[in-house]
């Protein structure tokens, strides 16, 4: 009988278009904030190069996303000599990482592998080219992004800790309060540091019948997985300091339990334009035409990422489509800054309200 398995495409071809990588990388809120285990930074830094060439204006995913090995390795402390073993590893989480949703009132509950393994085309790597293919029934998380952090690439990358790369998604989603106050177990389950479970999702158990947990006593559970990252994101625009939150009251003798903790960035929005998004064309472009517009670089500041490019070009467009109409803008920088303002803080104020109700969720 013919062998039909020597005509299958088992190995990625070489590399098929020229990935265009941004300065930012977009994530949903329920990415972020979903139910992610722990993985390698290697695979943390393979999917941050997969998600910075989705574009603002793509409405689906690509069959396939591709990049050169050197674009994970720079940095990184990998060698050209452990490189292959590294992604190898890497790529084996990648598509063993299932990410777990769940409906805010708990009636519905899902979950989904993060990479596709189906198609002809396959996940893997050849001759320092690195291939990946999203799992499609992810597409409205990754395509189209209207509610997501954004962070900058090149600081992520430089990250050595998985727990650092999580701050600093998480902390992403907080730039405009400049604090973030989880409750010790919310922290646990973002940080996959709860209880352990098996293969079904079983609770594991001591002898004696108590859920087995990962750094169990919460001192521990701080300088494991808050302080290196405190180190880490000194140097960034997300360094932050930390407090425990300790209980009202304590009804018993003894030292009072920390229930909570708070993290505070040391950077305020100071109403500057940063200089990276000046260094991205299609970002200093965005800029450029708010600012024909009157609007302020205080505002642009402070509400261009969260009402994002596209959004912005297309009030823009809106704007000059009236300069044909009755209904002309005779003072751009009244009617313009007001309107742009208003919409930035309606944004702002609805991922407030959503990023509490996917924490309190969990």
């Amino acid at each position: 009988m013919e062998d039909k398995r020597s005509t299958q495409l088992v190995l990625p071809l070489g590399l098929t278009y020229e990935p265009k990588h941004k300065d930012l990388v977009k994530q949903h809120w329920n990415v972020t904030f979903a139910r992610q285990g722990r993985m390698s930074v290697t695979a943390k830094r393979i999917m941050a190069r997969v998600i910075d060439q989705i574009r603002d204006d793509d409405f689906k995913l690509r069959p396939y996303y591709q990049f050169r090995i050197v674009d994970i390795i720079t940095d990184a402390g990998i060698t050209k000599e452990t490189a292959y073993k590294e992604v190898q590893g890497a790529l084996r989480e990648l598509l063993a990482a299932i990410w777990e949703f769940e409906s805010i009132d708990r009636s519905e509950w899902f979950a989904r592998h993060l990479l596709d393994s189906t198609k002809e085309r396959a996940v893997g790597y050849k001759d320092g080219i690195i291939t990946v293919l999203l799992n499609p029934q992810l597409e409205p998380y990754f395509v189209q992004i209207a509610h997501y952090s954004t962070y900058q690439l090149n600081n992520y990358m430089g990250l050595k800790s998985w727990y650092s790369m999580r701050f600093f998604e998480i902390l992403s989603a907080f730039r405009d309060t400049g604090v973030w106050c989880p409750t010790v177990e919310q922290y646990r389950q973002l940080m996959d540091c709860s209880e352990e479970k098996d293969k079904r999702g079983k609770v594991k158990r001591d002898k004696d019948g108590n859920a087995k947990m990962k750094y169990p006593d919460t001192r521990d559970l701080i300088n494991r997985t808050i302080t290196e990252p405190l180190e880490e994101l000194a140097s960034t625009n997300l360094a932050f300091n930390f407090e425990p939150v300790y209980e009202a009251e304590r009804l018993t003798r003894g030292r009072k339990k920390i229930t909570g903790f708070k993290f505070i960035l040391k950077r305020k929005q100071d109403g500057k334009i940063p200089e990276y998004w000046l260094q991205n064309r299609m970002v200093a472009q965005v800029v450029a035409n708010l600012r024909a517009w009157k609007i302020t670089d205080k505002n642009i500041a402070l509400y261009l990422e969260d009402i994002g490019t596209k959004a912005a070009n297309k009030l823009v467009y809106d704007w000059q489509l009236k300069e044909n109409t009755d209904d002309r803008i005779n003072d751009r920088t009244k009617y313009c800054n007001a309107v742009f303002v208003r919409i930035g803080k309606a944004i702002q104020e609805r991922l407030k309200s959503e990023i509490q109700e996917s924490i309190g969720n969990i």
